[in-house]
């Protein structure tokens, strides 16, 4: 069944299931009603901590480290990444999209920078 699709179009898929799979978890968790949302919504690290655990758990991320910057209004303006896997392109794109999918944030206010890897 495969054969049919390059490895090009595979990768376009895969891409899109990720995203979208992040869509709607963000979606889930902003139209929950119930208190679990302020779990997921505070500023001292349970946000980064959330989501630096899916981040990593993503195809190709590896070791990553989250900053969630608030406004007055407690509303997040941006966000900075670094993740081992963030010199490929696809993974970078990933991060980026799923990010500012999650916070209803601009792609531009999501920077995305390669970790160094330690041995």
């Amino acid at each position: 069944m495969f054969e049919k699709f390059s490895k090009d179009n595979l990768i376009k898929i895969i891409t899109a299931i990720i995203i979208a799979s992040i869509a709607l978890l963000s979606i889930s968790i902003l139209t929950d009603d119930n208190d679990s949302r302020r779990q997921i919504i505070d500023k001292n690290g349970g946000t980064e901590s959330a989501l630096c655990n899916i981040l990593s758990e993503i195809k190709g991320v590896g070791s990553v480290n989250v900053m969630v910057e608030y406004d007055e209004n407690d509303n997040v303006k941006g966000v900075i990444v670094t993740a081992e896997g963030a010199n490929d392109p696809v993974v970078k794109n990933n991060l980026i999209n799923g990010i500012a999918t999650l916070y209803g944030i601009k792609v531009s206010d999501v920077v995305v920078f390669e970790k160094t890897k330690i041995n």
